[in-house]
C-alpha cells in the first residue's frame, strides 16, 4: 500500500487563505515556524503587488496539515517540520511546480535533508548543505553586566543611507539576497530598525516577522571596525527588552552554528535552543 496515496497538496491564492488554512496548526509549534508565520503576516497586510509572485503551499491528508513550504525571494524556499515523512516528496513536487528556479531551502531537522534531495531529483540538480543554523527564543532577559558605552534608539529617516549600506554589507556576509534599498525603505517607517549608539551609529539589530505571540529579530550587524566592543550583545538586548516590553510573550532568532561568538553572545542575555535548522544549495 502506497503510504501517500490519501496526501494532497495545494498553493494558496492569498498569504491570508495559508494562514486561515495552515494557521492554527503551525501554531503549535509558533516559535519554530515564526519565519513562515511571519513572513505570511506581513504579506497579508500588504496590497496583492506585494506578494503576486510569493508561494505559500501545503501537503495535507483529510483536514491535517502535514508540512508546508512558501517562498518570499525569488530563489530561496522554506520548509516546515514533515509531520508524517510521506508528505515530503508530495510537497517537493508541490515547490517544484510553482517555483522553478531554487537556488536554496532553508528547514528545520530532520526534515530538511531528504526534503532536497527530493526537489533536487525533480530539478536534476544536486543538494549540498550551506549552512548549519539554530533557532532560539527569549520569554525574559537575563540580567548580565553591560559594558558597551552607548544607548539604543529607533533608526530614523536621516539614518537611511547608513542603515541601507549596512544591510548590504550583511547580506553579503551571511551570503543572502536582498534589495536592500527596499528593505530599508519600507522597515524604517515601520520602526522596525534599532540603533545602537556610541556617540556615533555603531551598531543595527531590527525586528520583523510578527506572529500571534512573539516577533522574530534579525539584521543583527556590527561594522568591521565597531567589533569587539559588545555593541551588538548590548544591542539586541536593549531591543528585545523593547519588544519584551511592548507586549510579546518572545523574541526569536537564527543563529549560524558555524559563529560560536554570536551563539554564545544570545545566550549570556537569555536566548535559549528551540531547534536545529540547515540550508541546502543546489549544484547542477
Amino acid at each position: 500500500m502506497n503510504p501517500s496515496l490519501g496526501i494532497s497538496a495545494e498553493r494558496f491564492a492569498t498569504p491570508a487563505a495559508f494562514l486561515e488554512a495552515a494557521g492554527p496548526h503551525l501554531q503549535q509549534a509558533e516559535v519554530e515556524n515564526a519565519l513562515i508565520l511571519g513572513v505570511a503576516r506581513d504579506l497579508s497586510e500588504k496590497a496583492p503587488s506585494a506578494y503576486a509572485d510569493t508561494y505559500f503551499g501545503s501537503a495535507r491528508e483529510g483536514d491535517r496539515i502535514l508540512m508546508c513550504a512558501f517562498r518570499s525571494l525569488p530563489d530561496k524556499v522554506g520548509i516546515t517540520r514533515a509531520w508524517d515523512p510521506a508528505a515530503i516528496p508530495i510537497m517537493a513536487e508541490n515547490v517544484r511546480a510553482a517555483c522553478p528556479v531554487v537556488r536554496e531551502v532553508v528547514g528545520p531537522e530532520p526534515t530538511i535533508e531528504p526534503f532536497a534531495r527530493a526537489l533536487g531529483d525533480l530539478m536534476g540538480r544536486r543538494p549540498r548543505e550551506s549552512r548549519k543554523l539554530r533557532i532560539h527564543v527569549l520569554h525574559a532577559l537575563r540580567p548580565v553586566p553591560n559594558h558597551a558605552a552607548g544607548f539604543l534608539r529607533l533608526a530614523r529617516e536621516p539614518d537611511r543611507d547608513l542603515i541601507t549600506q549596512w544591510v548590504e554589507e550583511f547580506l553579503v556576509e551571511v551570503n543572502e539576497t536582498g534589495d536592500a534599498n527596499d528593505i530599508v525603505r519600507r522597515r524604517i517607517p515601520e520602526e522596525k530598525f534599532y540603533i545602537w549608539e556610541d556617540r556615533a551609529p555603531v551598531s543595527m539589530a531590527a525586528a520583523t516577522g510578527k506572529t500571534p505571540n512573539g516577533v522574530r529579530v534579525n539584521f543583527v550587524y556590527t561594522p568591521a571596525d565597531h567589533r569587539g566592543r559588545g555593541y551588538a550583545t548590548a544591542c539586541v538586548a536593549a531591543m528585545s527588552q523593547v519588544l519584551l516590553k511592548a507586549g510579546n510573550k518572545y523574541c526569536c532568532l537564527y543563529t549560524d552554528l558555524a559563529n560560536p561568538t554570536s551563539n554564545k553572545i544570545y545566550r549570556e542575555i537569555g536566548y535559549e535552543p528551540v531547534c536545529d535548522v540547515a540550508a541546502y544549495a543546489f549544484e547542477a
